[in-house]
């Protein structure tokens, strides 16, 4: 058996005419992506697509700087073990796209005739100095975007995120600044980044209100961890005031085993040396898992009772027996063995550099600064990719990663 990370019904089952009515783009392409792309992948493709060529791009995973002014532990960018530590932040700076180069891409995009679902994230993506422009830029070629954030500035460009994102995720781990910023530190030690998540969650439904508009859907993103467990059900308590639909992710990891296990099977593959993956070594074992089934049980009572922001658990598991297997053994997979990502979504890292992969950006098929999206998504080294994963299986670093699960 093969699973597939699917968005709940209760998100969009009393809404559906009101989205058909009011963005009818967003309702096509999400049914595109989501039905025709991803349930149907085996239909269309019976024996696993082992010709390696992807799909037309259905999303555009656009991960668009390294800046971030918060040290999250769960990440695996600039946490306890994140990989961009090793780099001076002039060097990071210096290899950020210029925006005229992201403006090309959007244009590649539109003259292949696609019209992916655009996912910007970062590093925090309102600390790249171009992104509302270019957010107004993709949304006038008429495609949907979501957008991943910390919170930063979100509050002061509320009118310019309502005006151009269809879904604003909002990254939420404590329903207060003291639970909130322990998990999610800064850089500074007087910044609470709670204070501007806050602040986002508020203005931007208020400019929702004001215009009657559905959009932007406003969806934290919590990881649950040891260190806001005992809150969560308080957690969702407060974004419920504010948010469409809450994810609560059950942490992306690896352990160190498993890390060694990935260096090991990448480089039979494909020859170089990982190292990305090394940045997402966890350890979230200390605490009980088997509460997480409980607490989000009631979630859904709560939102059952309101009508409200129904809350989605990523990966869905359903047994507090699977729960604890997810977070004491890493080679577990729970039947998500297929990933159908690398055939229809175009991943983009900070420097340009272009792979099939989103956190793990270690194989690299082009730069969209020096190549054309058209002859970089089914090269070569993309075919030389996907026939790998079709044919050999995941890899040890996909066990624990949104594009297996959570995409």
């Amino acid at each position: 058996m093969r699973v597939r990370s699917r968005i709940s019904p209760r998100f969009f089952v009393k809404q559906i005419a009101a989205i058909i009515k009011e963005d009818p783009r967003f309702a096509f392409n999400f049914f595109k992506y989501q039905i025709m792309a991803k349930e149907a992948f085996n239909i269309r493709h019976p024996f696993g697509a082992p010709h390696g060529r992807g799909d037309a791009v259905e999303l555009v995973s656009l991960r668009i700087t390294d800046m971030c002014n918060l040290r999250c532990h769960t990440c695996g960018q600039w946490g306890d073990n994140g990989y961009l530590h090793e780099y001076g932040m002039k060097e990071l700076k210096a290899r950020e796209v210029p925006l005229e180069n992201y403006k090309n891409l959007v244009d590649q995009i539109a003259d292949q005739g696609w019209s992916p679902i655009w996912y910007i994230w970062g590093g925090e993506p309102m600390m790249y100095p171009g992104m509302i422009e270019l957010l107004y830029y993709i949304n006038d070629k008429g495609m949907p975007i979501s957008m991943v954030s910390n919170g930063t500035q979100i509050a002061k460009y509320a009118k310019e995120i309502t005006d151009t994102c269809t879904i604003l995720y909002l990254s939420v781990d404590g329903p207060n600044a003291e639970i909130h910023d322990n998990q999610r530190p800064a850089v500074s030690s007087s910044y609470s980044n709670f204070k501007d998540v806050e602040a986002a969650l508020n203005d931007v439904k208020a400019e929702k209100e004001e215009r009657g508009s559905l959009f932007p859907y406003i969806v934290p993103l919590s990881c649950i961890t040891a260190y806001n467990i005992d809150y969560v059900v308080d957690l969702y308590k407060f974004t419920s005031q504010y948010a469409d639909a809450q994810i609560l992710y059950l942490t992306w990891w690896i352990d160190q085993a498993s890390a060694i296990e990935h260096s090991k099977d990448y480089e039979r593959r494909f020859g170089g040396k990982p190292q990305t993956h090394y940045g997402w070594i966890g350890d979230w074992k200390e605490f009980d898992h088997g509460v997480i089934l409980d607490k989000y049980m009631e979630m859904i009572e709560i939102s059952n009772k309101t009508g409200k922001c129904p809350p989605m658990m990523m990966p869905e598991l359903t047994t507090k027996e699977d729960i604890n297997t997810y977070y004491n053994d890493h080679t577990e997979t729970f039947d998500y063995n297929q990933c159908v990502s690398i055939y229809m979504t175009l991943e983009i890292d900070s420097n340009g550099a272009v792979s099939l992969c989103r956190d793990y950006h270690d194989y690299v098929i082009g730069n969209i600064q020096t190549d054309r999206v058209k002859d970089m998504w089914n090269n070569p080294m993309a075919i030389k990719f996907r026939q790998s994963i079709s044919q050999e299986g995941i890899m040890p670093v996909c066990r624990r990663c949104c594009g297996l699960m959570g995409f």
